[in-house]
């Protein structure tokens, strides 16, 4: 880290306790994609159906996304058969909005999710081209749209205007591969699925659009339904190169590199966790990197789940990472998930609005979009606690029983107890990433208590995932500390990653020594399981949890 860096962070970390987290603004189903525009509104626009034709509409706001106009509208799509949507934004220097658009024709899929994925023969014959219009004279026109890809595409999930003046829109495209017919070569003791990923560049300010000659690939671990290298982001670095993170069902992003903007590097498996969701990616005005994405493992629905977005923050171009923290829950987690369609709080895009807040739209499924403003200090906090005094909120129990706020002698503490042999019992907590830390917690194992594990992980999983203890950077088994029951103890854990190690102490009395299990940037996650087989009725009682990191 040079001294400016340094500067910066202890500047940041010093002011970090005025930061408050993050706050949903609106929950909209039709929640705009947002971008700055010259005289500091935030515009917005929106596809929506108007009788026989689809209809772009525009929306403002002068006060960083808290109030909007209402929606204006500025075209009315003439051209048939097709579908508009996904409006993806760029205002260029000029001041000017680009806006790429993806339209469905052919369209027999229907209203897939993740759940109801195609084979890779579904595909054939169906439609999403690309297409792109742009403003004029200062946004009082708008140019005629027009098509600069033919194929089928998913989302459009950023657009960039380099230094140069190029400007880049990253996709990904369905490509006629099957298990049976998978390619020569390498690609024939392998599996790529059935999408690749590219990008279109401009260098006449959108008037042309030219295809690029690198096609990206990733492996995939299933050879019916998986997608392969999908709906990739970029953003320019501060050398000049372009770094982009492509979603693949890994559970890792992987990562490709570009010096113009036109030709990419192999993608190869970058350091960041991810479900099978795609990533966003922003820069503060001061130059920082701040990441959204889906730190989750272990569920089934998109290799990995997207129950909450997280967040973190670089200093160094995406070398390391600060924070971790979750900024968006799904706010339907607590009902089983829909039948069909999609779900959860993936797809977040960012901007940083002109308060220096970051806005993020992102989720899916009716009653689930949001906007999310976040303050970029929040992610700089080292420091967590959990004491109950108002409810359960800050943990994810959904899919258990058992787990219960309640009045222990006149305190509110938290009971975690296997009260019925079909259900798990479970909470996890998120806190601020540390490759080093102690946390701190204050229980109580009921007498007749049968067994629990505690592990600190670096990344979510839901409460009942039974392979926590493997994919955790350490686990205890609460049984096995030989705490008295019916007493309140105090549990301590220290860790260090690079170290290796976590100590954990009961009562000031060493009790474990355990091992680092894979490597990490850190634990950002406290979880605390039942572990017994049948019922356990008496449980333990959580009174509170206090975690400080360092970096």
């Amino acid at each position: 880290m040079g001294l400016r860096q340094l500067l910066l962070s202890i500047a940041i970390v010093a002011i970090a306790g005025a930061a408050s987290p993050p706050r949903v603004i609106s929950l909209l189903d039709d929640s705009p994609i947002v971008a700055r525009l010259p005289d500091r509104t935030l515009g917005g626009w929106i596809v929506k159906r108007a009788g026989d034709h689809d209809e772009l509409f525009e929306m403002l706001s002068k006060d960083n996304g808290r109030t909007w106009s209402s929606p204006r509208s500025i075209h009315a799509f003439a051209e048939k058969p097709g579908t508009f949507g996904g409006t993806e934004p760029l205002v260029d220097r000029s001041g000017e909005v680009h806006l790429f658009l993806v339209r469905m024709t052919k369209y027999t899929l229907g209203a897939r999710g993740e759940g109801e994925r195609p084979a890779s023969d579904d595909y054939r014959g169906n439609r999403i081209d690309i297409w792109h219009m742009k403003s004029n004279a200062a946004r009082t026109a708008w140019s005629k749209p027009k098509e600069i890809w033919a194929g089928y595409t998913g989302a459009l999930n950023s657009v960039l205007q380099l230094k140069s003046g190029r400007i880049v829109l990253p996709f990904s495209y369905y490509v006629k591969r099957t298990w049976r017919d998978r390619g020569e070569g390498f690609a024939a003791f392998t599996y790529l699925g059935h999408f690749l990923s590219t990008v279109v560049y401009s260098d006449d300010h959108g008037e042309t659009f030219h295809l690029s000659k690198t096609p990206l690939a990733i492996e995939t671990p299933d050879i019916v339904s998986a997608y392969g290298a999908v709906e990739p982001v970029a953003i320019e670095l501060k050398d000049g190169r372009v770094w982009m993170l492509i979603r693949g069902q890994t559970g890792r992003f992987y990562e490709s590199f570009s010096n113009d903007g036109a030709s990419w590097s192999e993608p190869m498996p970058s350091a960041i966790r991810n479900s099978d969701s795609p990533a966003g990616l922003t820069r503060t005005d001061d130059g920082r990197l701040v990441l959204l994405w889906n730190n989750c493992q272990r569920f089934p629905y998109a290799y990995g789940g997207r129950q909450v977005l997280h967040a973190a923050i670089s200093e160094d171009e995406g070398k390391s990472w600060i924070g971790y923290r979750e900024v968006l829950a799904d706010p339907k987690r607590a009902e089983p998930p829909p039948p069909g369609g999609d779900f959860g709080t993936a797809y977040p895009f960012p901007t940083t609005a002109f308060d220096g807040e970051v806005l993020i739209r992102s989720g899916q499924g009716k009653g689930r979009t949001a906007l999310v403003s976040l303050d970029p200090k929040w992610l700089y906090e080292t420091g967590a606690q959990a004491d109950f005094a108002k409810s359960l909120d800050d943990w994810t129990w959904f899919g258990t029983k058992g787990v219960e706020r309640i009045e222990s002698e006149g305190k509110p503490v938290m009971w975690i107890a296997k009260t019925h042999a079909d259900w798990p019992a479970g909470a996890v907590w998120n806190f601020p990433n540390g490759p080093a830390g102690k946390l701190s917690m204050r229980f109580r194992l009921n007498a007749g208590f049968r067994g629990a594990n505690l592990a600190l992980a670096d990344h979510y999983s839901p409460p009942w995932d039974k392979e926590d203890r493997f994919y955790s950077l350490w686990n205890v088994a609460l049984e096995s500390l030989r705490a008295e029951p019916d007493r309140w103890h105090r549990l301590d854990v220290e860790w260090s990653t690079t170290g290796r190690i976590a100590r954990v102490s009961l009562d000031g009395a060493r009790a474990a020594t355990l091992p680092l299990r894979h490597e990490s940037a850190g634990a950002n996650y406290l979880r605390i399981r039942s572990t017994v087989p049948g019922t356990d009725a008496a449980g333990l009682l959580v009174e509170s949890v206090t975690v400080s990191t360092r970096r």
